[in-house]
């Protein structure tokens, strides 16, 4: 396979846009959806500060992500060319691929409900000719060329991601005088970096709890499923067979709401090698399918328990707590790409601390309930004093909710022993749902104008001190 790349110099990229319209116009895309976008460091363009651009596409990595871990395996590899392919018939629409890039290549079409992304220009570079974007820069920014005469390893430059992932790009490195603009005018009065920075203009966020609603109800309705499943097998706690069925199939189908194809949804589960959402859909499903059969097999419904002898159904049961785990390590496993503002390896609202915690409040485990629950609590807390002292939004009023969901059943629990634990369940869940959906609200995907804002505000503070 030859590998191709493209070339980058940011000291010459002044951010005119031709690459992009010239994108646009070879693969007959619709702004603003942009296969290559040019993103900026200091955009309001602060007279104290460096100015310079990314022109930034598919890099087309030896170890692409958005590949790798797409649950419908909709991406491919060109072996003449080396581009990461996109196949838009195998495409299910569920984003995963935006989150996992981290040069923000796959894009979401609202119009198709699909993903789409620079396809190399394949059909050009298997020409001989240079991509359309490559073609079109007037000063010379963006280039092309082959492993010959392209070093792909130094990505080095200041803004750009350095995954580890092997983009076929190289980066001509921003010269001395172009990381510190010279100031001439020392007399200038200095502006306060909070202000300056408030001038930013927003960035859309590709993980919105308004987007992702349904991804917090379906981790919890797994978490209290699969906690429910355990009471039921290990502490005799009773368990409905049909209201069971009933929630788990809305668990299951709330995953669907977030996709864009939803009749080309069996693909969710064919890339379970590489896919922590593919393992995800296929765990929790083989946890539905064996719970509900060991449901029905000790309460004899339809007759299995005569007709299934050969084994029984705590067995069964044991197996789908087995495939249960399995889930709730795949659901933190697929959220393993985002960044959070905390900057912690550990969320609070992580399901494998949230469903032992709904485990032990079912099975009546005091014990285990005030572990667990310090455990939370500790990791809430910590986190929210983080962001007061970082100066990040700490959301006082659901902190409070949090707070009293997780503390109050604890303390109705020691005062008033007697009272069914049922009762302080719907509590718990309060808790939990707070908590998840600040998580969704914490993170984000790693983007290259994500690096480049953050090192903006980085040297706008250091600005700020001199």
């Amino acid at each position: 396979m030859k590998k191709n790349a493209f070339i980058f110099d940011s000291n010459k990229c002044v951010g005119c846009m031709a690459c992009v319209v010239a994108c646009t116009i070879e693969n007959g895309t619709q702004t603003p959806l942009n296969w290559r976008v040019v993103n900026g460091h200091n955009m309001i363009k602060h007279p104290s500060l460096p100015v310079f651009h990314f022109s930034l596409a598919c890099n087309h990595c030896n170890d692409s992500p958005c590949m790798e871990n797409c649950p419908a395996l909709a991406y491919s590899r060109d072996e003449k060319t080396g581009a990461i392919i996109h196949h838009a018939e195998a495409c299910i629409g569920c984003t995963y691929c935006t989150w996992t890039c981290p040069y923000d290549a796959p894009k979401f079409n609202e119009s198709t409900r699909i993903v789409e992304k620079c396809n190399f220009c394949i059909d050009r570079i298997s020409e001989g000719q240079n991509p359309a974007c490559v073609q079109a820069c007037p000063v010379g920014a963006l280039g092309f060329g082959t492993e010959e005469d392209v070093n792909t390893e130094n990505h080095l430059t200041p803004g750009f991601v350095n995954a580890g992932i092997g983009p076929s790009i190289q980066l001509v490195p921003l010269r001395k005088e172009h990381k510190k603009p010279i100031i001439e005018n020392i007399d200038a009065p200095k502006v306060d970096a909070e202000r300056y920075q408030s001038y930013l203009p927003k960035q859309a966020s590709k993980v919105e709890l308004q987007k992702e609603w349904s991804l917090v109800l379906f981790t919890l309705a797994a978490s209290g499923l699969i906690a429910w499943q355990a009471a039921g097998v290990t502490s005799q706690i009773p368990v409905s067979p049909i209201l069971f069925i009933a929630l788990a199939i809305v668990a299951i189908m709330l995953t669907t709401i977030h996709v864009g194809k939803k009749f080309r949804i069996w693909r969710f589960i064919i890339n379970v090698k590489g896919s922590w959402l593919s393992r995800e859909i296929v765990s929790f499903s083989a946890f539905f399918a064996l719970g509900t059969l060991s449901l029905l097999m000790k309460q004899d419904i339809l007759g299995l328990g005569s007709l299934l002898s050969f084994t029984n159904s705590k067995t069964v049961g044991i197996i789908a707590i087995a495939f249960g785990a399995f889930a709730l390590i795949s659901i933190d496993m697929v959220y393993h790409f985002l960044i959070r503002k905390d900057k912690l390896k550990i969320h609070s609202a992580m399901v494998w601390i949230t469903a032992p915690l709904l485990f032990a409040w079912m099975a009546n485990m005091p014990l285990a309930i005030a572990i667990l629950s310090l455990l939370k609590g500790g990791l809430y807390v910590y986190r929210k004093l983080f962001f007061r002292k970082h100066k990040v939004a700490d959301l006082p009023i659901l902190s409070v909710i949090r707070m009293l969901a997780l503390l109050l059943p604890i303390i109705l629990l020691v005062v008033a022993p007697q009272i069914s634990l049922w009762i302080l369940l719907p509590a718990v869940f309060l808790g939990e749902i707070t908590d998840r959906s600040e998580f969704y609200y914490e993170s984000e995907a790693r983007t290259p104008q994500g690096e480049l804002t953050a090192l903006f505000r980085k040297t706008s503070n250091n600005q700020s001190a001199e």
